[in-house]
């Protein structure tokens, strides 16, 4: 197996907290998003987290979080201990080493040399190797120093069944243990509604592991009814706030067309001789905002009047912006000073009736208020657009 994952950049949150979660609870969400249709997760059962799959196939990932210390170290009790409870299974026949993968998932990022070599031996020759060396971490005068105990259990199963292990052995390494489920609530999500989504997550599914203690029950559940229950949630809860939008993305072709057609708004961002791509996206806020008021409107999900209000914050923040580019930035060129008051507006972050907004929301209604030439982003704008829309 190869090594994953190994000392990946740092990200935002610090290991040991994970939003309230356990460590096991995490990587079992993150397994319950990410394992196949018909594939089942299971917590603190055959190991911390267990991937059953449809075909009979196991995965046991066993999960260690640390700020001090190094649990892949050659000589690290927790690493041999590990190996030893898996050793263990096979010999008592729980689990078949043939149709098992073992995963060691270590946060913050965590390596070792030997560990390294273990889960980069596939071939029987790299395993006998690797075996060699795991024999020479006993001091044959001190066996029950150390990690020694825990390695010879290890050893005290059959060499098929230590090099089986070895062979569908795999290290994974991250900085930020959450990134693993962001990645998979994230998608057209504010930055921060992020993490509460997350949270959302990982807590729907502990309660669902211990619902499944108290009644007695073997804790696995289906990866699709978590997926389907997640889902449902969602759309129920709305996320104490979320506003979500249900615009889709608009083809490359409508908004070519929209370029094309130059109305107001794409006109404003030529006279500061905007990039193509920043014209693309503009174009695409714009549409998707438009489509996102009137779905909003329909379902009564923004109080009437609220987007007055929000035009009106986004009007004097554009005038704050403004003036401070043409106070600091007044030796730039007048595209360049408007290219940069677009970029400080399309940045700014405010709730609509408290609630959250879509990443584009902001932009497009910023590009809604430029059509209408109630605002603008060359210097000059109100003489060069005098007439507003066309």
């Amino acid at each position: 197996m190869s090594l994953v994952g190994v000392e990946k950049p740092l990200k935002t949150s610090a290991a040991g907290q994970y939003l309230g979660f356990s460590l096991q609870q995490l990587r079992a969400c993150f397994h319950l998003f990410s394992a196949a249709d018909g594939d089942s997760v299971s917590l603190e059962g055959l190991d911390d987290v267990a991937v059953h799959r449809a075909d009979g196939s196991l995965l046991l990932e066993q999960d260690k979080s640390t700020l001090t210390g190094n649990p892949a170290a050659d000589k690290a009790v927790d690493l041999w201990k590990t190996f030893a409870n898996w050793a263990t299974l096979c010999a008592d026949k729980t689990i078949d080493p043939t149709n098992t993968d073992f995963r060691l998932f270590i946060t913050p990022a965590k390596t070792g040399a030997l560990v390294a070599e273990m889960s980069a031996a596939t071939t029987a020759a790299a395993c006998a190797t690797v075996l060699a060396k795991i024999g020479k971490l006993v001091d044959p005068k001190k066996p029950d120093v150390g990690c020694a105990p825990q390695v010879l259990r290890f050893l005290e199963a059959k060499p098929d069944v230590c090099g089986a292990i070895i062979a569908r052995f795999s290290l994974a390494s991250e900085t930020d243990a959450l990134e693993g489920v962001r990645q998979f609530v994230r998608a057209g999500l504010p930055q921060a509604a992020v993490d509460d989504m997350t949270a959302a997550a990982i807590g729907i599914a502990r309660d669902r592991y211990d619902r499944l203690l108290r009644e007695g029950k073997t804790r696995k559940i289906e990866a699709v009814v978590f997926r389907r229950q997640f889902q449902a949630f969602t759309r129920k809860s709305n996320l104490a706030g979320y506003l979500s939008s249900k615009a889709p993305v608009p083809a490359n072709e409508l908004v070519a067309m929209v370029v094309g057609e130059a109305p107001t708004f794409v006109r404003q961002l030529q006279a500061i001789k905007a990039s193509k791509d920043l014209l693309t996206s503009a174009v695409s806020d714009y549409l998707r905002t438009r489509s996102d008021k009137v779905e909003w409107a329909e379902e009564g999900l923004v109080v009437a009047g609220s987007f007055d209000e929000l035009d009106g914050q986004l009007i004097r923040k554009h005038t704050l912006v403004r003036d401070e580019v043409e106070d600091v930035h007044s030796s730039l060129s007048e595209p360049e000073r408007g290219r940069r008051v677009y970029r400080e507006c399309s940045k700014v972050e405010l709730p609509l009736d408290g609630q959250t907004l879509p990443s584009h929301f902001i932009a497009g209604a910023f590009n809604e208020l430029a059509e209408g030439v109630r605002l603008g982003w060359h210097p000059s704008y109100a003489s060069l657009f005098k007439g507003g829309s066309q």
